[in-house]
């Protein structure tokens, strides 16, 4: 049971990872192995991340604790290309446009979380809620 247990995590681990798994004898007829319990563990995104909030769903940027739409938005309001928002963070070109691809993506509920930001920070009296 340990065993199963053990090979079960590493190959979720393989997967969280972006990796696929396949079968087959040769490498040109290998098939590809779809795992529908370890795929939905499986993150859709390399860079980006899941954290736990009390509202907020979207997600934030590996290793960083800045959400991905704060990056995105950094870079729009700056007018910074990708290069040059991944040079003054840090990061891999990869990973910004993957914050771009996730941003677009999501743009529905990201503008929905900014709404209730902005309406959590009126009711604390730290900024005037919008008409």
């Amino acid at each position: 049971m340990l065993r199963s247990s053990a090979v079960m995590l590493l190959l979720a681990r393989e997967l969280a990872d972006g990796k696929h798994l396949y079968l087959g004898e040769r490498r040109e007829s290998a098939e590809r192995l779809v795992l529908p319990e370890l795929e939905s563990l499986s993150p859709h995104w390399r860079w980006l991340v899941a954290r736990p909030h009390p509202w907020r769903r979207q997600l934030w940027v590996k290793g960083r604790r800045v959400l991905a739409s704060r990056v995105f938005s950094d870079m729009r309001a700056n007018d910074l290309t990708p290069e040059q928002i991944a040079e003054d963070l840090d990061l891999p070109i990869a990973a910004i446009d993957e914050v771009v691809r996730y941003c677009e993506e999501n743009a529905t509920l990201i503008a929905l979380e900014c709404e209730e930001e902005r309406r959590w920070l009126g009711e604390a009296g730290v900024v005037s809620p919008t008409p």
